[in-house]
């Protein structure tokens, strides 16, 4: 019997399982084992799994198991994430402030253990110093910011750099060049990649699956250390999704995925402030200062929108939602409150129930004897 071995899974498909050999250098085709289908565990794009019955000529094997994951983005679905990439253009399509935020807003839900790294692409595009100014305005919030161009070169050897030994995410809109960049670390791939045909610069589709790239980047300039030059980069290129598709926060979640709110919070006399209309809210007045910053200005916009989308989901749930709190009961179809205990008077039942109580425990067998006798007296004394 054949030792079992660790794989990596690149693509899940209709099929099976793409998985790495990372021992081996090989790709294999992979069935789970029965078991594993029985028990409905999924086997995600990015799970460690263990290898067994190995057929290295056919290139074959059986998922035996699938180790324990380290974190796991639902969307994209993808298991074993070291970290976000958010992809955003400054131009075909247009930069969108609140794109950026809605996806950064997202990835700090998803992965909460981690801060998502921003790389602004086509900066070859740019006009004047705004590549720049956005770089600037997000380093100052705590987010390492990348400026590169997939068709010039810009920023490649970096982004190589940063993507060396981990599992990272490219997550963006359609249209940003997601595709495009992975085609310029590494032209084996050959990803398709789409052409802005519209005078919007609204991006087509060309990504279909979640699937994980080897990145092998050969830049002649690009110094790595020895530990991440044995080490294998591996990276998803997601499908765009639309701002409907991102994650909406709860609202009391919203002030927490902005730093510069943050700061200001505890400022604020109102505990349970929502900074949006609030009289006397520091935040407001912070913002609508003559003086204040243009990026606290601008990322409050974002802020507003996203707590008042949070806040129309949270109403429409609560709306929506066929649970019956503790508190109400259905009489004839109608939900009325509940009385407390104190106010509330006992059923008809339960009353009758306590008196039939009440007579059997006020007398015990003795006094029962009793009551029997003086009644035999009494009768015979009428008798009399």
């Amino acid at each position: 019997m054949c030792a079992l071995k660790l794989g990596l899974v690149t693509r899940s498909h209709a099929g099976g399982y793409v998985v790495f050999l990372p021992e081996d250098g090989v790709t294999l085709n992979c069935q789970a084992r029965g078991r594993i289908k029985k028990e409905r565990s999924s086997i995600l794009v990015g799970d460690r799994v263990e290898l067994g019955e190995l057929d290295l000529n056919r290139k074959e094997a059986v998922i035996i198991r699938c180790l324990e994951r380290s974190s796991q983005s639902s969307r994209p679905n993808i298991a074993n994430v070291d970290q976000v990439v958010i992809v955003q253009a400054i131009a075909q399509p247009e930069w969108n402030q609140l794109w950026c935020d809605r996806y950064i807003v997202h990835f700090q839900l998803e992965m909460p253990d981690t801060m998502p790294i921003l790389c602004i692409n086509k900066c070859d595009l740019a006009p004047g110093d705004q590549a720049l100014s956005l770089r600037n305005i997000y380093e100052e919030l705590g987010y390492r910011v990348l400026l590169c161009s997939a068709a010039s070169g810009i920023g490649m050897n970096e982004l190589a750099e940063l993507l060396s030994g981990r599992i990272t995410v490219l997550a963006g809109p359609s249209g940003v060049g997601k595709s495009s960049l992975l085609n310029r670390l590494e032209p084996d791939l050959n990803l398709k990649t789409g052409i802005m045909e519209n005078e919007f610069g609204v991006g087509r589709h060309t990504t279909t699956a979640s699937e994980l790239y080897q990145i092998n980047p050969h830049f002649e300039n690009l110094m790595l250390s020895s530990t991440q030059k044995s080490d294998v980069a591996w990276v998803a290129d997601t499908p765009g999704f639309n701002l409907s598709e991102l994650r909406c926060p709860e609202p009391q979640e919203v002030m927490w995925q902005f730093p510069e709110i943050v700061k200001l919070k505890d400022s604020c006399r109102f505990s349970n402030c929502t900074h949006l209309v609030e009289e006397g809210c520091v935040v407001l007045e912070e913002v609508n200062r003559e003086d204040t910053s243009p990026v606290l200005v601008e990322r409050y916009k974002s802020y507003a929108s996203i707590m008042e989308q949070s806040k129309e989901a949270y109403d429409e749930r609560r709306a929506t939602s066929t649970k019956i709190e503790s508190t109400t009961k259905i009489d004839g179809g109608t939900v009325i409150p509940k009385l407390k205990g104190k106010y509330r008077a006992a059923s008809r039942r339960k009353e009758k129930q306590r008196v039939i109580y009440d007579l059997s425990s006020d007398h015990d067998s003795d006094d029962i004897e009793d009551d029997n006798y003086e009644d035999e007296d009494d009768d015979e004394f009428t008798d009399e």
